[in-house]
């Protein structure tokens, strides 16, 4: 029973860590700082959401192995990716950092846009923030 928990929880840690890692680089590209405890707030409904669903995937391991004695072979991998996949669905659904970002940059780009047009590509982009005689390539002081 440990060992699936363990595992559950692995797989929980593994999302968690990927999906900060993500947001990390879109703070910096939106010349945001990323903090760790508003991740952690803006995340932890889903974060226990996934760790309830674990507890229960172990609570019911038996009655599911009952059902289908096959999969006693694969608990730990069921476990693994029950506390991944229940992470990242609950995340996704019930996160908000990713939501706060996307805010921040597209309300940056709404400001870009009305400051030069908006444009199709990277090359008119660059083109028409050249010609507002401002250097894009640094970030806002």
């Amino acid at each position: 029973m440990i060992t699936y928990l363990a595992a559950g929880l692995l797989g929980l840690i593994f999302v968690t860590l990927a999906k900060a890692n993500s947001l990390k680089k879109d703070f910096a590209v939106a010349n945001q700082t990323f903090i760790w405890r508003k991740f952690w707030d803006g995340e932890i409904i889903g974060i226990a959401m996934s760790l309830v669903f674990i507890i229960l995937m172990a609570i019911t391991v038996k009655e599911w192995i009952g059902i289908k004695p096959q999969f006693e072979n694969y608990v730990t991998i069921i476990f693994a990716m029950g506390g991944a996949i229940g992470s990242w669905a609950f995340q996704l659904f019930l996160g908000k950092s990713k939501k706060y970002i996307r805010t921040v940059i597209d309300i940056k780009t709404n400001i870009v846009d009305n400051e030069i047009g908006k444009t199709g590509t990277i090359t008119e982009l660059k083109q028409a923030a050249a010609d507002t005689g401002k250097d894009i390539t640094k970030p806002a002081p």
